[in-house]
């Protein structure tokens, strides 16, 4: 078969010589600047209509490391962990029976967690936030991840009722009024984890070796892990922690408008 592009050719012929003046030549001039202009102008007009709406859409251009801005950014190290398996001759040291002394080991990771941050940085936000009555020019946040870990300690919590009967949840066929609070609680903090862990997704590798005692390849789970430096970001919670006592019956009117994100991508002014 002949390539389509042979037959255009075969149809296409330049004019003689004696048919290109002057005239044609200036005409074809003017033709090609016009031509110009006009195509500048529209890549003009397409770069302001892209630098208005640039600040409002979420795009996955931009360094999916820093998609959004956290106040806390400054405070994120890198580092290379291997987690305790978990099993016997492996353990943490936060896998002690329920205690006291387990219950501030819990407490001191996110204790401290709700904090103030400037105005500055409640403006550039993604989610709009409250002034803090009482502390003029700064605003409560909280890192998702102490939420996260105050979260999973409530259902640590949960699965000793009878040490934290406060915590005692109903089961599938057995509501109880009085155990309502915990129960919705911990099915709340269960659904928050679930998504944390699939929006960090994690990509570290689990392998599997050979262990001539079992004459079979093993699960290792004692991995390289790239995590975020915990202590650096509890150091920044600390060093932001609230001055005064929230009142979240106080509201205070502000100038800042950021967009708010919703689920499946919508944005709404704030």
């Amino acid at each position: 078969m002949s390539d389509p592009s042979d037959e255009i050719e075969r149809t296409v012929t330049l004019p003689p010589m004696k048919s290109i003046t002057w005239t044609s030549i200036f005409s074809r001039t003017v033709l090609v600047g016009l031509l110009l202009i006009e195509t500048l102008g529209l890549a003009t007009a397409m770069l302001f209509l892209f630098h208005r709406v640039h600040p409002t859409t979420c795009t996955t251009g931009l360094d999916p490391n820093q998609l959004l801005y956290s106040p806390a950014l400054v405070a994120v190290e890198n580092e290379v962990r291997v987690y305790n398996i978990g099993f016997p001759g492996d353990l943490s040291s936060f896998q002690i029976p329920s205690s006291p002394a387990l219950d501030q080991m819990w407490s001191d990771l996110y204790n401290f967690g709700i904090s103030r941050i400037s105005k500055d940085e409640a403006a550039r936000l993604p989610n709009k936030t409250h002034a803090i009555p009482g502390d003029e020019g700064y605003y409560i946040a909280e890192l998702d991840v102490f939420h996260n870990l105050h979260c999973l300690n409530k259902v640590r919590m949960a699965l000793d009722p009878d040490y934290y009967p406060e915590w005692r949840i109903s089961t599938t066929n057995n509501w109880i009024p009085s155990q309502k609070n915990a129960t919705e609680h911990v099915s709340h903090c269960l659904d928050w984890i679930r998504q944390s862990i699939m929006c960090a997704g994690d990509t570290s590798v689990i392998v599997w070796q050979w262990e001539d005692s079992a004459n079979a390849s093993i699960v290792k789970g004692d991995v390289a892990h790239t995590c975020r430096n915990f202590d650096r970001l509890r150091d920044w919670g600390h060093e932001h922690t609230l001055h005064v006592e929230y009142d979240p019956a106080v509201h205070i009117e502000d100038d800042i408008a950021v967009p708010t994100f919703r689920s499946g991508g919508e944005q709404q002014r704030g």
